[in-house]
C-alpha cells in the first residue's frame, strides 16, 4: 500500500466521520425543534393546537355541486 492510498483512506475516513456528526446534529436540532413544537402549543393550554378532549362540531359546507369535475 503507497502512501497516497492512506492518505486518501484516512480522509475518507475523516469526511465520512464529519457526514455522520453533521447528519446526527441534524436530527438533533429536528427532535429539539419538534420537542419545542410539542411543550409550548400543544401541551400549554395556551397554546395554539392545544385539545382539550371537547370535540367542536365543524363547519359543513352541505352545497355540494354533483357537476364539479373534482367531486367523486
Amino acid at each position: 500500500m503507497s502512501h497516497g492510498q492512506r492518505t486518501y483512506s484516512a480522509l475518507s475516513n475523516l469526511e465520512y466521520r464529519r457526514d455522520r456528526v453533521a447528519e446526527e446534529d441534524k436530527h438533533k436540532a429536528i427532535q429539539e425543534a419538534l420537542a419545542g413544537f410539542l411543550n409550548d402549543e400543544v401541551l400549554d393550554p395556551k397554546g395554539e393546537h392545544y385539545y382539550d378532549g371537547r370535540l367542536e362540531s365543524a363547519s359543513v359546507d352541505y352545497n355540494i355541486d354533483h357537476d364539479d369535475p373534482n367531486f367523486d
